[in-house]
């Protein structure tokens, strides 16, 4: 299989752990979305505990070329419940694991070309939980290093930036796409590089501003139907350059 090669057995837990860093960065960037228009897959099916109230977070998205669905639960049962009730749903399932990942209890297996991870965070007197699928086994998908040249293609990076994600996600008439990369630049060299490559790249500047001494800009782009938001801040020692291009479809 070219997408992921299959994990041993002995690296579950591991493998549950990259599964709830992907999730976590997908939650936060998808997480007011619509996807009436996104691409049909067959979906495992993964249930919510009994008595819980489940919503969608994402029925569709590609985090870093990878398609994945997300539901959101609430039930007012406490973790331990709910992680016995699970336990008792995953232990027919290949390659079981569970993880502590800080306040999170993280679950997960493999149930055909997709990975399922199931979060839980006990509050006062309920537990949230995300189900998360990836289809990480897809056969004759793109390989490893076809993803990794994939993410963040076509947007330019100041040098020594490192791509966070690469979110791919769709609203009715139009596709989202949302980067995220961080780099040690100043906010305003990273808005002087982009200013000047986007431009390159036949995009026109609308909107560029400056604000709070320095620590956060904001421009936007259009180029023929396309718009760009470019959202640059320093946090912490280092730049977080965000970009959200709409497409209509």
């Amino acid at each position: 299989m070219n997408a992921v090669p299959p994990f041993a057995l002995q690296h579950a837990s591991q493998r549950v752990r990259v599964a709830a860093f992907i999730g976590a960065v997908a939650l936060w960037l998808a997480a007011t979305a619509s996807w009436a228009a996104a691409p049909q897959r067959d979906w495992p099916l993964v249930p919510p505990p009994p008595d819980a109230r489940s919503y969608w977070i994402a029925q569709y998205i590609e985090q870093n070329t990878v398609p994945m669905q997300i539901r959101g639960f609430e039930t007012d049962a406490s973790v331990a419940e709910v992680v016995r009730w699970y336990e008792a749903w995953f232990k027919d399932k290949v390659g079981y694991a569970a993880s502590q990942v800080g306040e999170v209890r993280v679950l997960g297996a493999r149930m055909g070309i997709y990975q399922v991870t199931v979060q839980l965070r006990g509050t006062p007197g309920k537990t949230l939980g995300r189900l998360a699928s990836a289809a990480l086994y897809e056969e004759g998908g793109p390989s490893e290093q076809e993803r990794t040249e994939r993410i963040g293609k076509g947007f330019p990076r100041p040098p020594g930036s490192q791509v966070v994600s690469d979110t791919l996600s769709f609203d009715p008439g139009q596709r989202n796409r949302t980067i995220m990369l961080t780099n040690g630049m100043s906010v305003e060299t990273n808005a002087l590089y982009l200013r000047e490559r986007m431009v390159l790249l036949g995009w026109a500047l609308l909107q560029d501003r400056t604000v709070e001494a320095g620590t956060r800009s904001a421009l936007v782009f259009r180029r023929g139907t396309e718009e760009m938001v470019v959202t640059i801040a320093r946090q912490e020692g280092s730049c977080f350059v965000v970009a959200s291009q709409t497409t209509p479809e």
